[in-house]
C-alpha cells in the first residue's frame, strides 16, 4: 500500500519534467508572467492616482473648513466689540477648570498609603 503514493509522485514528477522541457509551454508561462507584471504596474498606477486624488480632496476639504472657521471667528470677534468706543465688550462665558485625572485619583486614595 505505501508504494502507491510513491508511484503517483514519480508519475507526477515525470509529467512535470516533460512539461518543463516543452518550449512552447515555457513560452506561454513567460508570456503569462509578463502580462501579470504589466497588470500589476497598471494596478499600482491606478492605486497611486486614487491615493493622490483622495489626499487632494482631503486637503481641499480641510482648507475650506479652515476658511470657514476663520470667518466664524472673525464674526464672533466683531460681535464682541462694542458699537461705540465707551462700551465694554460682551463677556465670555468662563469655563469650569478641569481637574487632572491624577488629582481625582490622589483624592480617593487614603492619606496613610501616600508618601
Amino acid at each position: 500500500m505505501p508504494i502507491f503514493p510513491f508511484i503517483a509522485g514519480l508519475a507526477a514528477g515525470v509529467v512535470a519534467v516533460r512539461l518543463y522541457r516543452n518550449e512552447q509551454l515555457r513560452a506561454e508561462f513567460r508570456l503569462a508572467g509578463q502580462k501579470l507584471r504589466q497588470e500589476g504596474i497598471v494596478a499600482e498606477d491606478r492605486l497611486r492616482r486614487a491615493a493622490a486624488s483622495g489626499l487632494g480632496a482631503l486637503a481641499d476639504s480641510s482648507a475650506r473648513l479652515r476658511d470657514r472657521l476663520r470667518r466664524e471667528e472673525s464674526a464672533i470677534t466683531l460681535a464682541a466689540k462694542p458699537v461705540s468706543g465707551k462700551g465694554k465688550p460682551a463677556a465670555r462665558v468662563a469655563e469650569k477648570p478641569v481637574k487632572p485625572v491624577g488629582a481625582k485619583l490622589a483624592a480617593s486614595v487614603p492619606a496613610k498609603g501616600r508618601k
